[in-house]
């Protein structure tokens, strides 16, 4: 069992370093290097052997938690940056979801996950959380499984699913939902093997945060019935 573990901690510190690599390459504007980070998100978080969870984080640190992600609450007013107008007897609620996009000068974007730090959830069910309802519903694990084996992490599939097609649409930055979603994955990840490892990654340039930049946030609206049926909280 030492040995075992030996072993796949090694495999995990060098899947760490891909992503370390991967992550370096984007932020000198190789976006396209997304698709490698898919198959390592895969690796640790949601890889699986005959219906068993292999994943290889959850193998090394079963009883690791992190940070969850922020809850999605539907409001009849506001979330998060999120607002709408409508009467009291309004029927539409509005929620943010927990992603964010940076756009920097340069036209460099990045994403991130909005976290909910005191919420700790067990590593092997963290990738079951939703990202976003809208216009489909998509899971951590969706994402990376969906990007990973048919959209070019590791292989291609033309027939693509609803959330594969969806998240192949374009962001407000340009980017595609897919590139952006993954990359937002992996910086968490990544800061989270700094913490695992003891050692200090890539980083932003800092001179982009002396510039403006821009964000947006992902957020809809919806009946509030439709809302109702959907995790999260929903204000009256």
């Amino acid at each position: 069992m030492d040995s075992t573990r030996t072993y796949l901690k090694g495999e995990l510190r060098e899947t760490f370093k891909v992503i370390e690599t991967c992550l370096s390459c984007i932020y000198s504007g190789q976006t396209h290097m997304y698709r490698a980070l898919a198959s390592q998100l895969r690796l640790l978080l949601c890889d699986t052997s005959r219906k068993k969870d292999n994943s290889l984080l959850v193998s090394v640190h079963p009883k690791l938690e992190v940070s969850g992600l922020e809850s999605i609450n539907w409001s009849k007013h506001s979330s998060g940056y999120l607002h709408i107008s409508q009467t009291g007897a309004g029927t539409n609620r509005v929620a943010q979801m927990p992603f964010e996009i940076t756009q920097f000068y340069t036209g460099l974007s990045t994403a991130d996950l909005l976290l909910e730090k005191s919420k700790l959830i067990p590593i092997g069910q963290w990738s079951e959380q939703f990202v976003t309802y809208s216009p489909t519903e998509l899971t951590i694990k969706e994402i990376i499984r969906s990007v990973a084996d048919k959209g070019g992490g590791a292989h291609v599939d033309a027939s693509m699913s609803p959330a594969l097609k969806y998240m192949r649409e374009l962001t407000p930055v340009g980017k595609t939902y897919a590139e952006l979603f993954i990359i937002a994955l992996a910086r968490f990840i990544h800061a989270l093997g700094e913490k695992l490892f003891s050692y200090e990654g890539c980083k932003l340039p800092k001179e982009l945060f002396t510039q403006t930049l821009q964000k947006f946030n992902l957020g809809m609206v919806a009946h509030h019935e439709w809302a109702d049926a959907r995790s999260g909280v929903t204000e009256p």
